[in-house]
C-alpha cells in the first residue's frame, strides 16, 4: 500500500499541472553533481500528504539542477523553506573549500617549483636579472671583487664555498641588496648566512662554485624559506 501510494505521489508530481507551476533560474555551483539530505529532514515533512511528498520531492530534484522552480502551494513552500537555506549553506561551504583547495594547490605548486630551482642550479656562469641586482658595482667595472687587500676574484671564477661566504659577509652594497629586496635586517644577514652554509653542509651541496652561482643560490634559498614561512602562517 504504501509503495502505492508513493507511486502515485511521484507520478502527480510529474504531472503536467505541476510543471506549469516552475519556473528556471540557475541555483547550483557549476559540475557538481551531488548534494546532501539530512536525516531530520523528515520533521520538516510529516504533516505533507503523499502527493504533496511527491511535489515536494519533484521540486527537490529540479532545484539541485539548476531549474530553480517555483511552489505556488504554501504549504509545501513551509516544508520546503528549511530545506532550501540547508542546501545554500551546503553550497556556500563548499564554494570556500574549493577556493581554498585551489589556493593550496597554487602555493604548493609555487613552492615546489622554487625548490626545484633551488636544487638543480645549472653551471653556466652568466649572471640573471636579479643576481645582477645584488652583484656589487665594482663587478659592472671589471668583473672583480676584492676578498682583502692581497686577493682578488672575479664573479664568474670558480671559488671555494666557505670563500663565497666570506665574501658576501663582507660585501656591504650586496648585503643592503638583500635587506631591500628580501626584507632582511642586515644585521641578521650574517646569520641567514652561517644558517645556509649549515643546510648546504647537510645536504652536502657546498661544492665550489662561481661568486654569481652562489649568490643565485642563497637567494634561490631565502625565497623558498620566506614561502615555506608564508605558508605556516
Amino acid at each position: 500500500m504504501l509503495l502505492k501510494n508513493i507511486k502515485n505521489a511521484l507520478l502527480l508530481a510529474t504531472s503536467p499541472a505541476c510543471s506549469r507551476a516552475l519556473t528556471f533560474k540557475k541555483i547550483m555551483a557549476e559540475n557538481k553533481k551531488s548534494f546532501v539530505l539530512y536525516c531530520d529532514l523528515i520533521k520538516s515533512i510529516e504533516h505533507l500528504t503523499f502527493e504533496e511528498k511527491g511535489i515536494l520531492f519533484e521540486h527537490l530534484l529540479r532545484y539541485v539542477n539548476d531549474e530553480n522552480p517555483k511552489l505556488e502551494d504554501r504549504l509545501i513552500l513551509t516544508a520546503w523553506k528549511p530545506i532550501e537555506l540547508q542546501l545554500k549553506r551546503d553550497l556556500i561551504k563548499f564554494e570556500e573549500v574549493k577556493s581554498k583547495r585551489s589556493d593550496a594547490g597554487k602555493r604548493s605548486a609555487e613552492l615546489r617549483a622554487l625548490k626545484s630551482d633551488d636544487l638543480n642550479l645549472t653551471n653556466s656562469t652568466s649572471v640573471e636579472s636579479v643576481e645582477q641586482t645584488l652583484t656589487n658595482p665594482t663587478d659592472n667595472v671589471n668583473d672583480n671583487v676584492n676578498v682583502n687587500d692581497n686577493v682578488t676574484v672575479t664573479t664568474t671564477e670558480i671559488i671555494n664555498f666557505d670563500d663565497a661566504v666570506n665574501i658576501c659577509l663582507f660585501s656591504e652594497q650586496w648585503k643592503e641588496d638583500i635587506e631591500r629586496l628580501y626584507k632582511i635586517d642586515r644585521t641578521k644577514i650574517q646569520y641567514a648566512l652561517n644558517e645556509f652554509k649549515l643546510h648546504c653542509g647537510t645536504t652536502g651541496d657546498n661544492k665550489p662554485r662561481s661568486l654569481n652561482q652562489f649568490k643565485k643560490h642563497f637567494t634561490n634559498w631565502v625565497r623558498v624559506k620566506q614561502q615555506y614561512k608564508l605558508k605556516a602562517n
